[in-house]
């Protein structure tokens, strides 16, 4: 095979039925909804943007830092949050 029939047949095969970039984030967020999570945008002060950028580096995300923070905060406040852990 010439190098350019091998270049072709790499990848995957064309479905058709592929799905926009719109169409997949609105199924993680429906996926997500039906399992009880919640989509929320916040309005943060300086030095609470601050503060999630300093526990987003240890958490690895802005949303896993929101997710744990939420979850201790609500622990340590004697809260019941039913939680995976």
């Amino acid at each position: 095979m010439t190098k350019l029939k091998k270049a072709a047949l790499r990848g995957r095969p064309v479905t058709g039925t592929a799905k926009t970039s719109t169409e997949r984030g609105k199924a993680a967020d429906d996926a997500l909804l039906a399992a009880g999570g919640r989509i929320v945008r916040a309005r943060l002060s300086p030095d609470a943007a601050a503060a999630l950028d300093l526990l987003a580096e240890r958490a690895g995300s802005q949303k896993e830092a929101l997710d744990q923070a939420l979850v201790h905060a609500a622990k340590t406040m004697r809260i019941n949050v039913d939680t995976n852990d």
